[in-house]
């Protein structure tokens, strides 16, 4: 793959990372009270959300088939992870559109502003929230694509395999089991 392929294959991994330090600079100006070392507890509270929003988004989004006429809007809300179920080596249907992701950051941003009122938390928590979906990324592609059969990685596969090919209402986290365990959607132990 060349590198001009790989930039917009992974395109996310630059739009991101660029987009946060942006954010993070501009509303550091614009808030007298922001300080950096926030960012020490901003961004661990946003990579919990994420977890959160990875395994709402997985569970009650991309998995339930909407009754939505519009086929523009069913290949938005779930019809490219559907695929992504049908053909789960087709590297072309593993990432996310940063489109897609930049609509949902845009909603997520919207709702913490309102919810923190100031520019530079929501910023710090979106740049924790953007850190775990790169994190989610990542794993995600090592987990089709990698052929390690021991450490991290191949636990991840074996969850999420068996999400993909035993039993797709079990095992939404990629990233973390965690809101499996607290939803009661957790793998059977063996």
């Amino acid at each position: 793959m060349t590198l001009r392929g790989r930039l917009v294959r992974f395109r996310s991994f630059w739009i991101f990372p660029l987009l946060a330090s942006f954010l993070l600079y501009l509303t550091s100006r614009g808030e007298p009270k922001s300080r950096f070392n926030d960012l020490f507890w901003l961004m661990p509270v946003g990579i919990l959300i994420w977890t959160l929003l990875e395994y709402a988004l997985h569970r009650f989004v991309f998995h339930i088939q909407f009754p939505i006429r519009d086929p523009g809007l069913r290949e938005i809300v779930n019809a490219s992870h559907l695929a992504h179920h049908a053909s789960p080596r087709d590297p072309t249907k593993l990432l996310v559109r940063p489109l897609y992701g930049l609509a949902i950051s845009t909603v997520l941003y919207a709702a913490l502003l309102a919810l923190s009122r100031n520019t530079f938390s929501a910023s710090g928590i979106m740049t924790g929230v953007w850190t775990g979906f790169l994190y989610y990324e990542a794993v995600h592609y090592r987990v089709h694509f990698s052929l390690s059969e021991s450490g991290f990685i191949a636990r991840q596969r074996r969850r999420h395999f068996y999400h993909h090919f035993t039993n797709n209402k079990r095992g939404f986290g990629v990233t973390s089991p965690l809101w499996d365990h607290v939803f009661g959607t957790t793998l059977p132990r063996p």
